[in-house]
């Protein structure tokens, strides 16, 4: 077979062109440090990227819940332990006020305070995680007590204790759950009735009555104690179920945060570059590529212009 110039110049232009496409992807590869820039490139690769990008997303998502968890639980025992700090207030209060020494001008500074102490479990009642209300159940856009009904409830003695309550008094139902990981839920906020339930504020405003009433005996005042007590061992219940849940998260979380180290570890191998090997690939290559500038440039043959010059 003849080989003639023109096979050789377009033969040697084909293998340059080629050479060139392969130091171009080589430095793409060094330049975004990773294997592939298009899905094309290598479809294997690629599809597990997919695959390894969504569970490392995934496990950012969960370990976002379970930060925005852990903030919540700590708002409630932060406002749990105020509730406590204000009904042991109000237990000392009624001690003292259960001596029949106390003269009814007494009773009424008394009064006065435990007013001011309910007032303050309203607000607490009422506390917030960012703009979600955290002791309302689902109804996180929702106060869970009016402030205005409950100065008006604990001045009449005769108050409804559900007017208090703008949507309605506080159930059961309403859990707050947050997915932790893949199938495992935790709630996240407190059941209310137990602590801001009708029966607590109901209770309370009893008290507040007998400590105006200046014909209440010290007894009857000391009868009132029990009910304290047992919101006082209501709220210790709470905490340390609350406690419980908190120390789940952070099993859940340092679990999340190891899931986090071998999902980009896996993804880093699969779609990363090693860069002392692509350095020397690219050396390699471009060794090559100026060996065929060298060899084309003595097997092209000189045109007429070149004696011409």
């Amino acid at each position: 077979m003849r080989v003639t110039q023109t096979m050789l110049t377009q033969t040697n232009l084909k293998h340059l062109s080629s050479s060139y496409n392969k130091l171009a992807q080589v430095q793409e590869q060094l330049i975004s440090g990773k294997r592939i820039q298009k899905a094309s490139e290598d479809p294997v690769v690629a599809m597990q990227g997919m695959r390894y990008r969504t569970e490392v997303r995934e496990v950012d998502q969960f370990r976002r819940n379970v930060s925005e968890a852990t903030s919540w639980m700590d708002l409630t025992d932060s406002t749990l332990n105020e509730v406590t700090e204000a009904v042991k207030r109000i237990r000392e209060l009624t001690t003292q006020a259960a001596n029949d020494t106390y003269e009814s001008s007494q009773r009424q500074i008394i009064q006065s305070e435990v007013n001011q102490l309910i007032e303050h479990l309203g607000s607490l009642a009422n506390a917030k995680s960012g703009e979600k209300y955290i002791y309302n159940g689902t109804k996180t856009d929702q106060p869970l007590v009016d402030m205005d009904a409950l100065k008006a409830f604990l001045a009449d003695p005769n108050g409804d204790v559900n007017s208090i309550y703008p949507g309605g008094a506080p159930a059961a139902s309403g859990k707050v759950a947050f997915e932790v990981s893949k199938g495992i839920t935790v709630q996240v906020n407190m059941q209310p009735e137990t602590v801001f339930g009708s029966d607590v504020f109901a209770g309370l405003h009893d008290l507040v009555s007998k400590l105006a009433d200046p014909n209440t005996s010290g007894e009857v005042l000391s009868n009132e104690l029990a009910d304290l007590d047992v919101i006082a061992q209501n709220l210790i219940t709470e905490r340390a179920e609350l406690g419980a849940r908190a120390n789940r998260l952070e099993l859940v979380d340092n679990r999340l945060q190891e899931h986090e180290i071998i999902a980009k570890t896996i993804m880093s191998d699969n779609e990363d570059i090693d860069i002392e090997k692509v350095i020397m690939e690219l050396k390699s290559h471009e060794t090559v590529h100026r060996a065929a500038l060298s060899a084309g440039a003595r097997i092209i043959q000189p045109t007429l212009l070149d004696f011409l010059r």
